[in-house]
């Protein structure tokens, strides 16, 4: 992955199938911390992805 990230850009934004994915996961009955290590995102993330999600991409 050859992504040319600015200086002032704190960190690489996950992208939507990352997000759709640790949700699905998460909601199939895998634990937190599970997901959270895996797809290494923060707990709030998916926490407010999952709040967001309604089934789509």
């Amino acid at each position: 992955m050859n992504t040319i990230i600015p200086k002032n850009q704190r960190y690489l934004p996950h992208t939507l199938d990352t997000r759709y994915h640790a949700v699905k996961i998460y909601r199939k009955g895998y634990s937190v911390n599970f997901v959270v290590r895996r797809y290494k995102i923060s707990k709030a993330s998916l926490m407010r992805w999952n709040k967001k999600f309604d089934g789509t991409k």
